[in-house]
């Protein structure tokens, strides 16, 4: 599904099947919704009303998880073909993934021109049109990368249909880790053809087939938004999930819970993240599905788990079988069996579908009835058979096998925030973290959950409550006036923030100084602040410029009955989410949202407040 949150003067969000032959349709297809729940004659007349549009996808995240990025080639340092400058096997991590060993060549430290064109022609030769170069020691100076990629772009000009993007990774990444500069380019390059033409031709169609004058702004890992000129494939990474955990702190603020592990499953991801004290975690070192970095990130770890993912029996520990999902997903289309869409192999949803957790006649509404028989007969062919176990039984055991996954990602969080599991609170949203969350919160002894009203659009949420946020970045070389570099960062920001439409005046400036081992050393929000004392140490200055926007207000709801509702297809109780607004009910039970569908294991109780929002608690605990 594609997510939408319209702010104004309602707030209310719309839910669209996802294209993904081309994710502009979709895109689309959630302003058309937006403009028939407002009763607009057009999408235009639409769009006149429009301010801002803010976009996150998980384009680029969905291509990493799954490996289904291009051919590159790489370029690096003699001697660094096999390890990337990493060590303790970091190199593994990238390679036979998102490159082949046979597509990275090496040179020597001062290479002629003509060994470069022999090593970029060996690449060439192999099919390769993206090329990466990283060298050794190229931060603070990246001046060696930036020469051969311009002999390359001479060879190969863009105006030419044999051009071949090249990339200096220092342009793309200014740190001193040789790796992680290796490794950022390598992603940036992996998922970049997937979502540019994505974004530009949704800009398009809004601008010139719908006359709209605005910028859309497209979401960041960093928790900001920029203007799509001003956005590397890099930057959108995990920004979707990451959003939802901004809101799942605004949340945390409010509700005053210290320790909260945020989780996101989705259709084809489980993301798990963490707030203390109100505020999204980030750490200095950080990995992207698996990748280590040594760059400032969230503390934000995924999987290629979701509702699409594909179910299978295999070998496990002492060669019984067990159920194994993902990596690979059905995706939106043809999607998992019950869609009818041409689907065929079993999925986490089809197992849903056939325990009745998932309603045939509920799903988004009813708009679309879901094949309880097509998902029978992939869980029997692909799980119950090979498993000698009933359908039923293969159901439960591949909705286990999910929770275990999940559990395995959020105890895995935990342990990087060093705390204890049951110290915190399970945040659970996207479309399949609140049909999880009692069975994850059980098995980490977990003893609160929180689900939420706009759980199915969360990260929708919490871009809409965001901060505008740039963050801009500037190696220190040598000889280089910090200072003067500092000031450059600051017109660059006003810049950008004019162009969007933004008041500079209202910006909140922060710079930060990193010294040569990566460390940061002072934040301020003044450069002379943030650089006192630090002298000639200073490596690198970041600045973060960002700008606040109106909230958004949640409306109450009309006190429900707290009665079940009459569904004959459910094993168990279940509810209309509307009527049970300041409610409370006991597991087993399950919640109907539309959109969205809530599980209630046996063992815990459910209060539901005012706006929609849920605690979930388990018996016995305080």
């Amino acid at each position: 599904m594609t997510d939408g949150l319209v702010s104004g003067a309602e707030t209310f969000s719309v839910k669209v099947e996802t294209t993904p032959h081309d994710l502009t349709i979709s895109f689309l297809g959630v302003l058309e919704a937006a403009a028939e729940r407002l009763r607009c004659g057009s999408l235009r007349e639409f769009l006149d009303q429009v301010d801002l549009i803010r976009w996150s996808s998980t384009i680029t995240s969905n291509v990493l998880a799954q490996r289904t990025g291009p051919k590159l080639g790489l370029l690096v340092t003699a001697g660094h073909e096999d390890d990337l400058y990493g060590g303790n096997g970091e190199a593994a991590t990238v390679l036979g993934t998102l490159i082949d060993r046979g597509h990275i060549a090496g040179i020597g430290e001062a290479a002629a021109d003509e060994e470069v064109r022999r090593a970029v022609k060996s690449l060439f030769d192999q099919g390769i049109r993206r090329v990466n170069v990283s060298l050794r020691g190229a931060f603070p100076d990246g001046s060696a990368e930036n020469r051969i990629v311009g002999m390359i772009r001479a060879q190969y000009p863009d105006h030419f249909l044999g051009s071949v993007p090249a990339l200096p990774a220092a342009e793309l990444t200014a740190r001193p880790d040789d790796a992680t500069r290796t490794f950022c380019s390598l992603i940036n390059a992996y998922v970049h053809p997937s979502l540019a033409a994505t974004l530009y031709r949704a800009e398009e169609t809004v601008r010139s087939g719908h006359g709209w004058r605005g910028n859309v702004l497209v979401g960041h890992i960093n928790g900001g938004v920029a203007r799509i000129a001003k956005t590397t494939a890099f930057d959108t990474i995990e920004s979707g999930p990451l959003f939802g955990t901004h809101a799942c702190a605004w949340y945390a603020a409010a509700r005053g819970h210290d320790k909260v592990l945020a989780l996101d499953v989705g259709g084809t991801t489980a993301k798990a993240s963490a707030v203390q004290a109100g505020r999204v975690v980030f750490t200095s070192h950080g990995e992207l599905f698996g990748i280590p970095l040594r760059m400032r990130l969230p503390a934000l770890r995924s999987i290629a788990l979701g509702g699409g993912s594909v179910a299978r029996v295999e070998a496990g520990d002492g060669g019984a079988a067990a159920v194994r999902l993902g990596p690979d997903s059905m995706g939106a289309a043809p999607g998992p069996a019950c869609y009818g869409l041409g689907g065929t192999r079993a999925t986490l949803t089809d197992a849903m579908v056939i325990l009745g957790v998932i309603s045939p006649t509920a799903f988004l509404d009813g708009r679309r009835v879901l094949d309880a028989g097509l998902a029978r007969q992939a869980i029997d062919r692909d799980v119950a058979t090979p498993l000698g176990a009933s359908t039923e039984e293969a159901a439960r055991r591949v909705v286990a096998a999910a929770a275990d996954a999940v559990a395995g990602l959020a105890r895995a969080m935990a342990a990087q925030m060093s705390w204890e599991p049951g110290e915190a609170t399970l945040y659970a949203f996207g479309g399949n973290g609140p049909l999880l969350a009692t069975g994850v919160a059980e098995r980490l002894g977990i003893s609160r959950v929180a689900l939420f009203g706009m759980g199915s659009v969360l990260s929708a949420f919490g871009s809409a409550i965001s901060d505008v946020v740039h963050v801009y970045e500037s190696a220190v070389a040598d000889g280089a006036d910090p200072a003067a570099l500092a000031g450059e960062l600051r017109e660059r920001a006003e810049r950008d923030l004019k162009a969007e439409g933004l008041d500079p005046g209202s910006v909140r400036y922060e710079f930060e100084v990193t010294d040569a081992q990566g460390r940061d050393a002072r934040s301020a929000d003044t450069p002379e602040r943030a650089l006192a004392g630090l002298g000639a140490q200073a490596a690198l200055i970041r600045l973060t410029a960002s700008v606040g926007l109106p909230g958004i207000a949640l409306a109450e709801q009309k006190a429900g009955s707290g009665q079940p509702a009459p569904n004959g297809d459910r094993p168990i109780p279940a509810y209309h989410w509307p009527d049970l607004a300041g409610a409370a009910v006991a597991g087993p039970a399950l919640v109907d949202g539309g959109s969205f569908t809530w599980l209630v294991d046996p063992g815990w109780s459910m209060s539901v407040d005012a706006h929609g929002d849920a605690l979930l608690k388990k018996e016995g605990s305080r």
